[in-house]
């Protein structure tokens, strides 16, 4: 889970554990690429689950939140360079809107294989609210990624990483919606074999290496619909740190 590719310089006021400068991106992928991974979109994936397919081997979702235009500026590059997919997260109210992704990326961005996938229309917090502003959210957001790219978004980002039966149901209601991204929480206890290794926290400054991180399985929360937990990339995410989180999953099965 990416959200800015941008120089610091030009993150603005930006939270700066959000912003990943474009080389420390490069060297993570260049790490990840050498070590064999590759890449498969969250609609893919999806695919995969819903047919009982596992995915090939090594094979990991390059996701982006908000649909900031350095993420067609700085990441789209690199992922190409490196013959890699994304799957963009946009706030759909913000499509061609200043410092935000343009339709004109959306599509180019679509043409070369990535997705774009629904972060809502104003980035609210689907744990809260009533039914019918849930809902609003989600679809007019969908729609308007549809009139845009010509394709509805399979995939959905839970905007701040949470979600409830509430959040659950306005993305359930959404017909063409078969994946739902949340945001997966640290703990300190041990991997065992009943409760799998997963996505990646941050390590507590007490300890000289990283604790564990506890993930659900793909969770399906609605028929043939899968919940998915993501592993947070900050700037000082190592690429060799990024890759052990990687390989954690290799030993789940």
């Amino acid at each position: 889970m990416y959200h800015r590719i941008v120089p610091i310089a030009e993150a603005g006021n930006s939270l700066r554990g959000l912003v990943v400068p474009p080389e420390t991106f490069a060297a993570q992928l260049d790490t990840l690429e050498g070590a064999g991974w590759h890449t498969i979109t969250a609609a893919m994936l999806a695919n995969d689950l819903g047919t009982g397919v596992k995915p090939p081997p090594k094979s990991f979702v390059i996701t982006l939140d908000d649909g900031w235009d350095d993420g067609y500026t700085y990441a789209f590059p690199t992922l190409a360079r490196h013959g890699f997919v994304a799957t963009y997260f946009v706030i759909a109210g913000r499509i061609d809107e200043s410092g935000f992704l343009t339709s004109a990326h959306l599509k180019e961005l679509v043409a070369a294989g990535d997705e774009i996938g629904d972060h809502t229309m104003s980035h609210f917090n689907l744990t809260g609210g009533t039914d019918s502003s849930r809902r609003y959210q989600v679809e007019a957001a969908a729609a308007r990624i549809a009139q845009v790219t010509g394709h509805w978004p399979e995939s959905l980002a839970y905007p701040f990483g949470g979600e409830n039966a509430g959040a659950a149901a306005s993305v359930a209601a959404c017909q063409e919606m078969r994946i739902a991204l949340i945001e997966a929480v640290a703990s300190p206890a041990k991997p065992t074999s009943s409760q799998p290794p997963g996505a990646s926290g941050e390590s507590p400054t007490t300890s000289p290496t990283p604790r564990p991180t506890l993930t659900p399985v793909p969770n399906e929360t609605w028929a043939n619909r899968f919940a998915i937990p993501r592993i947070r990339v900050t700037p000082g995410t190592t690429p060799a740190g990024l890759l052990g989180e990687l390989e954690r999953y290799l030993q789940v099965g």
